[in-house]
């Protein structure tokens, strides 16, 4: 087990809620880390709330590495997990070179959007020694419509798909699963069975841990996502709604949901 699955293995077992919160810049980066963020995730989300894109398919391998420098100069004792955005895994070759390129910035583990075909490109990474989080439900690097926006897993077929797909990358062993717009009570049942610590974004409270864009938190989201929650209202600074965001993550209590 290497060190990312460890720690995060040990928020599980004391059934402490892991806090993981995107970010693309140094100053924020301080923040989070002061106020206690578990994962500090630079995102593909920079597509839309850095560039004023539409999605997230205009995010460059460069562009990552650029904002994970400068996230990891405040970083501190927080994870730091980057998005391997789009094209640059699709096959073995090219990801095992873009991870490693994306890890040698102070970077501990990179996220990638799981489809069928990447399982052996994730056991690629894995036997190499790369953590890796797996990225399931909404797929904004596959699906860049609007309307792709949704709960996935209503329907048996696809609650059936994803739950399968969530129990190979158990068993093949990836540092931690993200959730994102999954239906919450298939959400649990995974978080429920699954030895890897389970993360989510939309798909309700059963999960490990929590993650919210963080500009969605300070309320500065052109189009926030309905799930999301705007932590600054009410709040007298930056600070103070990251605190509150860490608060209510807390007390989400996964054993006895």
């Amino acid at each position: 087990m290497n060190k990312i699955k460890k720690i995060l293995s040990e928020y599980v077992d004391l059934n402490q809620q892991i806090s993981c919160v995107t970010c693309y810049d140094s100053s924020f980066s301080k923040i989070l880390s002061d106020s206690g963020i578990d994962i500090i995730l630079v995102g593909d989300s920079l597509g839309m709330v850095i560039k004023g894109e539409a999605n997230t398919h205009s995010v460059t391998m460069q562009e990552i590495i650029y904002h994970s420098k400068c996230v990891a100069k405040n970083k501190n004792s927080a994870i730091l997990m980057a998005d391997m955005p789009i094209n640059s895994y699709v096959d073995e070759e090219s990801a095992f070179k873009n991870s490693q390129e994306i890890l040698k910035n102070n970077v501990d583990i990179v996220k990638l959007e799981y489809k069928d075909q990447h399982k052996i490109i994730i056991e690629k990474l894995i036997s190499n020694n790369i953590p890796v989080c797996a990225h399931l439900g909404y797929l904004p690097q596959f699906f860049p419509e609007a309307k792709d926006i949704r709960i996935y897993g209503k329907s048996d077929n696809e609650k059936n798909k994803i739950f399968n797909q969530a129990k190979i990358l158990d068993e093949i062993g990836v540092d931690v699963i993200l959730l994102e717009c999954v239906e919450s009570d298939l959400a649990k049942e995974i978080t429920n069975i699954s030895k890897t610590p389970v993360i989510g974004i939309g798909s309700g409270e059963y999960c490990n841990g929590q993650v919210q864009v963080l500009y969605d938190i300070i309320g500065v989201s052109e189009n926030p996502p309905k799930f999301s929650t705007n932590f600054l209202q009410g709040s007298n600074s930056v600070e103070e709604a990251i605190k509150k965001f860490k608060n209510y993550v807390s007390k989400l209590n996964t054993k006895n949901s």
